[in-house]
């Protein structure tokens, strides 16, 4: 049975949303500024942190998978399979198993990077992460992504590049309509996203300059193809088979978790003016804000579980081309609107705010659990905000790696229209 289309909301009513964001992100914010940088506390459970296998929680020795394993079998493995040690990183070689709803399932391998730079009591911690896939629904992947603080955190690198050779629905623009149909595409993606970021002195505000280049290749509209009119080809005036943008940013980050991975702690704020020109190549000239931040607090104080609150504002000023256009799911890690395909929600503006409560389920940190709301706001060619589409789930931690505060994450998740959709990730959503 065909679902009736929801009747939109007023563009008031999308404003208020996008004034929520923005009133919570600041109250989420004070909390976190009160206790002021990671001085010596943090920089005490960072050292903690580092000590595996032996590290604890609560006078608790933690666990993970491994010692699990080292158990079963008689004897105690290292946490990780390290290949090679350079200033600090572990490069460990995974096997990649995984799911996702844009794709369905994969199998492949990784190269986790992990570790410090630097002396652990005074830099930050460096995760990344060199993968391929294969899915088997055909589709294949290679993707690179960093985030990397050099010694005493004198830069911050962060890195984002791709190469995907794959199909995705579409769904139009706007909010979720439970009566739309999917419009699929293939596509092959080129991205290369790349910023430095200098430490201001002593304080964790960083500030740079990065290049971005998106380039999509063999793009096949395939119900335009059969002859029908689709939303990209009114969008785009046509069905081009390529569109490429080039641009440059300057960017400011705010960095005060005592763990990049799995923080417990503290906030991050990381805002990206961008800028693509037709003089580096791109097809439409624009502009673009993002602004991304994060927050966390232990609920209660004298406990182990968590609090974290994510928000991100993502504007376009200008024409970008359809695929470029804010959607959920297309954040740097893919983890944002869990209870939807990447790509379902799609817009010229988009505000996301997600509230999750991360519990321990048991003192050694092997087993948790959490719960988890999302929120988006959607605005089109009018630039008004309508109502926010909401997602809900919970999910299953387990301790992959605790030197590094590595979970397992299994998630069920359900949006708007109505169906419940499973996740499967080695680290956290935010």
């Amino acid at each position: 049975m065909v679902q009736p289309m929801r009747p939109p909301l007023a563009a008031s009513g999308g404003r208020f949303f996008v004034l929520t964001i923005v009133i919570s992100t600041l109250f989420a914010a004070l909390p976190a500024r009160a206790q002021g940088p990671p001085a010596p506390e943090s920089a005490a459970l960072v050292d903690t942190i580092a000590q595996a296998p032996n590290d604890t929680a609560g006078g608790v020795p933690q666990r993970d998978v491994f010692d699990v394993l080292g158990r079963i079998l008689g004897k105690a493995p290292p946490s990780e399979v390290v290949t090679h040690t350079k200033r600090g990183l572990s490069l460990s070689l995974l096997p990649s198993v995984g799911y996702n709803p844009a794709y369905g399932a994969f199998v492949g391998a990784s190269i986790a990077i992990g570790g410090w730079l630097g002396d652990p009591k005074t830099t930050s911690l460096s995760a990344g992460s060199l993968s391929g896939s294969y899915a088997f629904s055909g589709q294949v992947s290679f993707q690179f992504k960093s985030d990397f603080y050099t010694s005493n955190n004198g830069w911050a690198l962060k890195g984002d590049w791709r190469y995907l050779d794959t199909s995705q629905p579409t769904f139009g623009l706007g909010p979720v309509n439970p009566a739309a149909t999917e419009y699929p595409m293939n596509f092959v993606l080129y991205r290369f996203y790349q910023s430095g970021y200098k430490r201001l002195g002593a304080s964790p505000v960083y500030a740079g300059l990065g290049m971005l280049i998106d380039r999509y290749d063999e793009i096949h509209d395939i119900r335009a193809e059969a002859g029908e009119v689709t939303p990209y080809s009114v969008y785009m005036g046509g069905t081009p088979s390529r569109t490429q943008s080039v641009g440059l940013s300057a960017n400011v980050l705010v960095d005060t978790r005592e763990n990049s991975i799995n923080a417990t702690r503290g906030y991050y704020w990381n805002a990206s003016l961008r800028s693509f020109l037709p003089d580096l190549g791109s097809d439409f000239a624009r502009q673009s804000l993002w602004s991304d931040f994060r927050t966390y607090a232990v609920l209660p104080k004298k406990g182990q579980n968590v609090l974290a609150v994510w928000s991100y504002l993502w504007f376009t000023f200008g024409k970008a081309p359809y695929l470029d256009l804010p959607a959920i799911g297309w954040d740097t890690y893919g983890r944002s609107g869990r209870g939807y395909v990447q790509g379902h929600i799609r817009g010229q503006n988009q505000a996301y705010l997600e509230f999750e409560y991360r519990a321990q389920l048991r003192a050694d940190g092997l087993l948790g659990a959490v719960g988890f709301i999302n929120m988006t706001s959607t605005s089109t060619a009018d630039n008004t905000f309508d109502k926010p589409d909401f997602g809900f789930g919970g999910g299953l931690r387990i301790k992959f790696t605790k030197r590094t505060r590595t979970n397992l994450a299994l998630d069920a998740a359900r949006g708007q229209d109505d169906q419940t959709r499973f996740f499967l990730a080695l680290q956290e959503a935010f």
